[in-house]
């Protein structure tokens, strides 16, 4: 009985959120984001603050902190820096207005695969005067699970006119990142592609690097990354592909930049540079830039620009390739 009574006299987890006017919010953390922290208050329910309007957050709970797999407990302020001691070490000082996410521990272990993708597909199909079947899919997926982020994209493309045969292109790739720091994460990327108009039969990519993720969150994301990559190809028909090395090691430089505007559509920029080490003149590029626009709850429309750029092409293929597409596609 008496050990019954000590468990229910023991209070509940709280903290105190101090705003700039001086107000004092008792409550619990639910959430820090770049831009704001969600507090769950004890007199008006859940509500959301500007973290320039915050001064100080008090919480007994334990953090989870990009980089840190164990919880970390929150010891104080001194000014805009966080004091947290965690499991691995002794205490250390944060920035807390460049904190891209921390959440309670006990949250973070509690639900631990988010799951983020989306699925479009666009075409373009005369017949008549003009006979033409042009078809596009994408489906992109970003799976997380703590400091593990799986990103997976796959791309068909069919095109097919009366005078010339189908030619398809095939594309299937998986990132990993992990969040080994605040901000730094290892990567490791790989690839697989066919595409008929370029002459490439099989493509592989295989690579390694580091990336700096400057922030994350549900309304804008923006990383770099570098590394190196093993690039095996084949061709179709070998004889077009006299000047192109079939199997190399490029230096890779990648960059994810993604924006959410308030009304709705979001923009977004994905880009890579690959450069082989053993030929100056041996380097590829590609790029997609595009716009998603909500229309119903879930169902988009999606405007994209795709370029690529191969220095070495195979023999009768160009240097440079464009497309632009309109679809309608689903996000969840």
């Amino acid at each position: 009985m008496l050990v019954l009574l000590a468990v229910v006299s023991l209070p509940a987890a709280a903290g105190v959120l101090t705003l700039t006017n001086g107000d004092r919010v008792h409550g619990t953390l639910v959430v820090v984001e770049r831009d704001q922290v969600t507090w769950n208050a004890d007199n008006f329910g859940q509500i959301t603050i500007p973290k320039d309007k915050v001064l100080s957050l008090d919480t007994d709970v334990d953090l989870k902190i990009a980089g840190h797999d164990g919880p970390c407990a929150l010891a104080g302020h001194l000014r805009e820096k966080w004091e947290l001691y965690c499991d691995e070490g002794s205490g250390w000082l944060i920035d807390f207005p460049a904190i891209d996410r921390a959440e309670p521990y006990i949250n973070f272990v509690g639900n631990p695969v988010v799951f983020h993708g989306n699925v479009n597909a666009g075409g373009d199909f005369e017949h008549g005067n003009t006979e033409r079947d042009d078809l596009d899919v994408n489906v992109n997926l970003d799976i997380r699970s703590g400091d593990f982020h799986h990103l997976v994209k796959t791309l068909y493309e069919s095109l097919s006119t009366p005078d010339a045969d189908a030619q398809e292109k095939y594309q299937l790739s998986y990132n990993l990142r992990w969040i080994f720091a605040e901000k730094w994460f290892a990567a490791a990327n790989s690839a697989l592609e066919r595409e008929e108009a370029r002459n490439l039969d099989m493509g592989t990519t295989l690579g390694l690097g580091m990336g700096y993720l400057f922030y994350d969150t549900e309304k804008t994301a923006f990383s770099v990354e570098s590394g190196l990559s093993s690039l095996s190809e084949d061709f179709i028909n070998s004889d077009l592909s006299d000047n192109q090395d079939k199997h190399y090691t490029a230096a890779r430089a990648a960059v994810n930049y993604r924006y959410k505007f308030g009304l709705g559509p979001e923009v977004y920029l994905d880009q890579e540079v690959l450069q082989s080490v053993d030929s100056s003149d041996d380097y590829q590029a590609n790029a997609k830039l595009g716009v998603r626009t909500p229309l119903v709850e879930g169902v988009l429309m999606e405007i994209a620009y795709y370029w690529q750029y191969d220095n070495t092409p195979s023999l009768e293929s160009e240097k440079e390739d464009t497309k632009l597409t309109v679809g309608v596609g689903y996000q969840w």
